[in-house]
């Protein structure tokens, strides 16, 4: 899968996050009267888009690498932080609304046109922030965190001040609620992808077998190459490769390449090597997969 194709991905299943989120609010709008305060309310509307986008989004990492055993994981670690995320945020919005309606709107008009939207964006914005940073929860790697950070943000914002356009503009039509969420999920994923490209420090393309065309994206500090699952890079079928084969690390935007044991025999350039530094155009081989090493 190529970096295009894996940002391409990410969006699609954000959509599909807010798709699934828009029955579900439907039914706690519509039963909004019954909860004891509008504070709890606020609680669990958020915990549910939350839970549903989050663990969509947590699903990607799995989906575009064509590792499976991250996909459940992905979907758990995504509807948790999910959860705190959508509480967080839409609290966090409802204190921006207080604080604005008493220093900034001291009219029920302003406050109504102005400052619930804004309070709403803000309240989307952080949902973003949260379910972008599943990834590097899931992974433990704040390099992915920071690309979630930034990516959500900025998703969650364009996102929200979509959907709270939406339904400004046609308040009485329930499609401007469903299509506002799925551009909300849909620029989430795709900003994730494009931070994620953004602050990659270079691509490994394979070059034979199975998955051949797959482009792995260089994020982390550290990145495990090998045959088992819980490997960065999974090498499923490919033959003469370690469970934990060789090991990548990024040192002041390099990246070395080295093995992970006296066993794990890597060539670069047909060159065995203990550790190298990776330039552009290298052709690195571990096992039988074959790479071709270019910067983003």
């Amino acid at each position: 899968m190529s970096t295009l194709l894996r940002k391409l991905v990410f969006g699609f299943i954000g959509l599909l996050g807010g798709l699934a989120a828009w029955p579900v609010s439907e039914v706690l709008l519509a039963a909004q009267s019954g909860f004891p305060s509008f504070l709890i309310f606020t609680v669990c509307l958020g915990a549910v888009f939350g839970a549903i986008m989050g663990g969509f989004l947590g699903s990607s990492e799995g989906i575009t690498l064509s590792i499976r055993s991250k996909v459940v994981p992905g979907i758990v670690t995504g509807s948790l932080v999910g959860i705190v995320g959508g509480i967080a945020g839409f609290l966090i919005g409802q204190g921006v609304l207080l604080f604005i309606s008493e220093i900034v709107f001291h009219s029920n008009k302003s406050l109504r046109s102005i400052g619930i939207p804004v309070s709403r964006v803000v309240s989307w914005a952080f949902l973003g922030l949260f379910i972008g940073i599943v990834e590097g929860v899931r992974a433990m790697s704040w390099a992915k965190i920071k690309v979630g950070l930034l990516g959500g943000f900025v998703g969650g914002i364009l996102g929200g001040i979509t959907l709270e356009g939406l339904g400004y503009y046609f308040p009485d039509l329930l499609i401007s609620r469903l299509a506002g969420l799925m551009v909300l999920g849909l620029l989430i994923g795709i900003f994730y992808g494009l931070f994620e490209k953004g602050m990659s420090s270079g691509v490994l393309r394979l070059l034979n077998g199975k998955l051949k065309g797959k482009e792995y994206l260089l994020v982390q500090r550290k990145i495990k190459v090998g045959s088992s699952p819980k490997s960065d890079i999974h090498l499923a079928d490919y033959k003469n490769v370690q469970d934990t084969h060789a090991l990548l690390s990024v040192k002041k935007d390099n990246v070395y390449l080295k093995p992970a044991s006296d066993q794990g025999r890597v060539l670069v350039n047909e060159l065995k090597v203990s550790e190298q530094a990776l330039k552009f155009e290298d052709v690195v081989q571990i096992g039988s997969a074959k790479f071709l090493f270019f910067y983003k």
